[in-house]
This record gives structure tokens, sequence and C-alpha cells, in this order.
């Protein structure tokens, strides 16, 4: 059968563990493994322009690991857990497989239990985490507490293939953008004493790869082993033009309310936004990766960015008029929106900062921060949900679209209870402020 697709560059396996070096260790005393509180990544490894890959830092070091609870094992007590950041500064790649590595022989062991038996209750006693994110926000779990035995990865073996992640949780790391990987490794606090003072290298597979579609007059057939050929340092490039990082389609409006500072970006120590505004860091990359433009909008996201899109001063004081608390970053505009009759809250005295905002509630924040008004009280709207709309939120929902601010979706709904993304809240702001409007 010829394929219709054919690896753009040989799969990449980077054997993290065996490049870095560090070993782990089981035992009985609280482990003293770093964590990730310093917002310092574990282990960093650049996959460079040219496909060769550096690697700075250690993924184990000293680490102990010793039976324990989930939750101790994830605070650092008798756990291992740390981050490994991956910087991608040559093409557009893809991970869909994720393994580890134990070899039996390569254990040390000092208890007097036999090898096998030891490497046996290793690989089931002992379980994986393993969460992405950028910049130590991890908003994704891609294996949740997985037995060793479960991931084992073998290069070119048939029988230890690694974990293969589901389509939801497959990820694309673009050309100058940067993923962040948490792992723990947890010991059930049910393991025997067979698992006291070992110590072990586990190599973790991040199996990266690209695809191309091509037609080279050569046939392979679903069972060939083509794409799962071993290269640990080196990736084999054909002659392609480069993918660079696409665009958001509201990255002109972002930029604008960037260079405004009306948008910030999530908080990272590696990148802020003097970075962006000094033009140390891609325009592209910034809106991508510290934006996150495709991301819901909560509550108090959405105070802070009217606040500061109307020139508000943050006000502070005892009580900010809520019954729920508010985060500090936000307080001062939730205060300041809310004397100035743009929020309102709950009917139950809460403000529910961490929700997402939904389409009603924001363009009812946005028409009284803008003081948009219906002017035709006999107005219909168009859209064939209308009737979902909240009764309160009906002569705003119709004072937006009246003035144009709302056009609601191509197949004529205007979903008003779903959540609303940053990028479409960005672009409303652009147009309310006349400073950049996206085009349709």
């Amino acid at each position: 059968m010829k394929s219709s697709k054919e690896l753009s560059k040989l799969i990449l396996q980077l054997l993290v563990l065996v490049l870095v070096g560090g070993y782990l260790t089981t035992s009985v005393i609280q482990s003293t493994f770093a964590s990730d509180s310093d917002n310092i990544p574990n282990a960093i490894l650049t996959i460079n322009s040219d496909g060769s890959i550096t690697c700075e830092g250690s993924l184990f070091g000293d680490g102990q690991l010793y039976p324990a609870t989930v939750e101790s094992a994830e605070q650092g007590y008798g756990g291992v857990n740390g981050v490994i950041r991956i910087n991608n500064q040559y093409r557009r790649i893809k991970v869909s497989n994720l393994g580890i590595g134990l070899d039996a022989e390569k254990l040390e062991i000092k208890n007097g239990y036999p090898r096998e038996v030891v490497y046996n209750s290793f690989l089931t006693n002992v379980e994986l985490k393993i969460e992405k994110g950028r910049f130590f926000s991890f908003d994704k779990t891609l294996v949740d507490y997985i037995s060793l035995k479960d991931l084992l990865y073998e290069p070119g073996s048939k029988n230890y293939k690694g974990y293969e992640l589901d389509s939801d949780s497959e990820f694309i790391i673009n050309k100058g953008s940067t993923v962040d990987l948490k792992y723990t490794l947890h010991m059930v606090e049910d393991a025997g004493e067979e698992l006291e003072a070992i110590t072990a290298s586990i190599p973790i597979y991040i199996n990266v790869h690209e695809f191309k579609p091509i037609d080279d007059g050569n046939d392979y057939d679903d069972s060939d082993d083509y794409d799962k050929r071993d290269t640990t340092t080196t990736i084999e490039t054909k002659s392609e033009p480069e993918t660079e990082e696409k665009k958001h389609w509201a990255h002109d409006c972002i930029i604008t309310l960037l260079n405004h500072r009306i948008v910030h970006g999530y908080t990272s120590d590696a990148i802020s936004l003097e970075d962006y505004l000094n033009g140390t860091i891609d325009p592209v990359t910034y809106v991508n990766e510290i934006v996150l433009p495709e991301r819901y909008i909560t509550r108090a996201e959405t105070a802070v960015l009217v606040g500061r899109a109307l020139g508000l001063q943050e006000e502070y004081a005892e009580s900010t008029g809520y019954l729920d608390p508010i985060p500090y970053w936000a307080r001062g505009y939730v205060i300041a929106t809310t004397r100035a009759n743009i929020f309102m809250g709950y009917p139950t005295g809460v403000f529910k900062p961490n929700n997402y905002i939904t389409r009603e509630e924001m363009i009812a924040v946005l028409t009284r921060a803008f003081n948009i008004t219906l002017k035709d009280e006999s107005l219909e709207l168009p859209f064939k949900d209308k009737d979902d709309i909240g009764e309160w939120a009906v002569k705003y929902v119709k004072a937006g679209y009246e003035s144009g601010v709302i056009v609601g979706y191509p197949d004529n709904t205007y979903r008003p209870k779903n959540p609303i993304t940053r990028a479409e809240t960005f672009t409303i702001i652009c147009k309310l402020l006349g400073l950049h409007e996206h085009a349709q």
C-alpha cells in the first residue's frame, strides 16, 4: 500500500535522563528533591535550529522515592517531581508518544532480593504523572499516574512502544515556542520491602515527529517501521520551507492592546511584557504563548481588562463588597469596576472571579462600561437561540447588536450561555476603543 505520508524527519527520541544524568534512589527517608516551587526547570532541552539538541540540568539528581500518598508525592514527600522545559528553535514538531526505559541489569540492588522480583515490583508499584503547560502554568494532564510497566519503551521493540497520547493530548511545539512538562513519580503505599535500597536510572522518552504528505514513488504499508527508527541525538531533514509559527487571527488587535498596556499576558518568570516591548521576544510567540488568546476569559480577568481599557485606577478597601474572596491581582479593578456600576455581581452577593464569563454577561459588562444604550425598544434580535438569553440580559444584547458591537455566529446563533474566549473579548475591546477593528 502506498502511504500518503512520510516522515519529513526522523523520529527524535529524547532520552532525557540519559542525556542530562541523575539517578533515583528508593529509601525510607524524606525526599530532598527540589520541586518546581522556585520556577526553575530541572532540565532544559533545546532543539537547535540545525536539529541538534543541547541539554542542561538533571531530572532526578539525588531524589528519594518511597511509599506515599499521591498528595504527599506531589508535594515532594516520598515522590519525585520536577519540570522539563523544551525550547524548540527547529521546526514545527508534534509529540504523540511518551515512555520510560528501565534496564533490569542496571538496577543497583542492596536489599538481597532477586533482580527479577525487584524489577517487576518497581514497574508495578511506581507510577508516573506528566502534565503539560507553559512557563509553569500547567493545564493538561497527559499521563495520569500510570504504572511504569504500561509506559515501557524500547527503541525498535514491538512489545514496548511507550504510551500513545490520545488525539486530545497530542500537542504541537511550533518553532520558537516553549513547552513545560511537569513529572511526578509516585510509589504506591503498599509497595513491599523489595523496593528498599535500590538505585535506578530511568530514561524518559519524548517521541517527537512531524509528518509531511508526499508521494515519492515508494510503497509503505501500515506495518512498516519506517517511522519508528531510533535516533537519539540527530534529526534528518528534507529540503522544505520552514514552518513559522502562525499568527493568531486576532494578532493585530492583541498587539495593539499590548502596545497600549491594556493586555499584559499571563505571568511568567521567563518572559515579561517588557521583553515584548523591548523587542527581545518574537511578537507572534508572545501572543500565542503568553497571552494565550484561545483560553476562555474569567470574570476577574475581564474586570482587569475593562478597568485598564477605561483607564480606571485600582481601588482598595477592607471589603470588596462581595462575599467570596477575590484574587489579589484583580482586587483593585474588581472594586473599581463595581463602584463604576460596570460589574454588579450575582444576587447572592458573590462575584465568582474564577468563573468563565458568559457571552451575555460580557455584553452586559461592556455596554455598561462604554455607555451603550438601546435606542429602539422594538428591536427584534435575529438570533435563532434568542430565547436562551436571560431576561435580565436581553436589553444589553439588543444594545450590543443595535450598535454593531456583536453580530453573532454564521449559523445565526448568539450562544448567550457559552463562555467567551480572550481573543473574542480583545477584538470587541479594540472595536469599542477605536484602536483596531479585526477584518471580517
